[in-house]
């Protein structure tokens, strides 16, 4: 028994060395990797290999002496929040204004023209006073309808200054309509205005004037009547009443040219009646 412990402690023994042998081995080639890998980027008057390594960092951080570069893509800045600042509402200041009178007025005098060809054509002249004349009240039959139209033109009365067959003078009401975005439009009333027209050969004056803007009243009561120069003034509501002058200025226009295309357009000849 005695001698089968002796043999037993003989072998752990052997085994123990063995492995303290082993470990020595390993911190050899740690010794080694530290003396030889370490070491070749170091110079023999080097203590340690920490300013190779520190240089190397240095160098593939910074490529301008040590200031910050992050991807090749120039120095870091942080940007600072922009300012932001509240505009004041701008008004809409297009409407024709006649400083005289304190009106909306839209006026001008337009020149029709007839061509040479159109006459030697064997057509008749329809740039005189009576031609256009005839023309603009066609015109107004066909946008408002004869008996409107003539509604229109009675409430006005005969105008003292002009002479019959070469004036049309009309109080004129149409419906209006406001355009909230892109897609939307609702109503918005009716505006009524004066409109007189002047014929001379060649030409006429229209004027448009005393701007009303008739809307429903909320509590059903009486219509509410308002000048569209109030609207122009009035700093209570500004881009409400900027809504109805825009609406009202992009009305006038169109009812303005399709005047003037209704006066200026050429009469069909027939090239072969001669």
């Amino acid at each position: 028994m005695k001698r089968f412990l002796l043999l037993l402690s003989a072998v752990s023994f052997s085994f123990v060395a063995i492995q303290a042998q082993s470990w020595d081995d390993q911190e050899d080639g740690w010794g080694n990797q530290d003396d030889n890998s370490w070491g070749d980027d170091v110079t023999d008057n080097d203590t340690d290999g920490q300013d190779a390594w520190i240089d190397d960092a240095e160098n593939a951080w910074s490529d301008d002496g040590g200031s910050f570069n992050y991807g090749g893509g120039g120095d870091y800045v942080r940007s600072s929040r922009p300012e932001v600042k509240a505009r004041p509402y701008e008004r809409f200041i297009s409407m024709p204004y006649d400083s005289t009178s304190q009106l909306i007025t839209y006026m001008e005098i337009v020149e029709v023209i007839v061509p040479d060809r159109f006459l030697d054509l064997g057509g008749e002249d329809y740039s005189s006073s009576d031609s256009l004349y005839q023309r603009a009240l066609v015109w107004m039959q066909n946008k408002f309808g004869k008996r409107e139209a003539k509604a229109m033109i009675d409430a006005a009365g005969i105008d003292p200054d002009g002479k019959e067959g070469q004036t049309i003078k009309a109080y004129v009401h149409m419906p209006l309509a406001v355009q909230l975005n892109e897609f939307q439009k609702v109503d918005a009333g009716v505006i009524k205005f004066d409109m007189e027209l002047r014929f001379k050969d060649e030409r006429y004056r229209y004027k448009f004037n005393n701007f009303v803007h008739v809307s429903k009243n909320i509590g059903g009561k009486a219509d509410d009547v308002t000048y569209m120069e109030y609207y122009m003034a009035a700093k209570k509501n500004a881009r409400g009443n900027d809504r109805i002058l825009i609406a009202c200025n992009n009305h006038m226009n169109t009812f303005i040219d399709d005047l003037k295309a209704s006066c200026a357009a050429v009469p069909f000849v027939d090239d072969d009646d001669w």
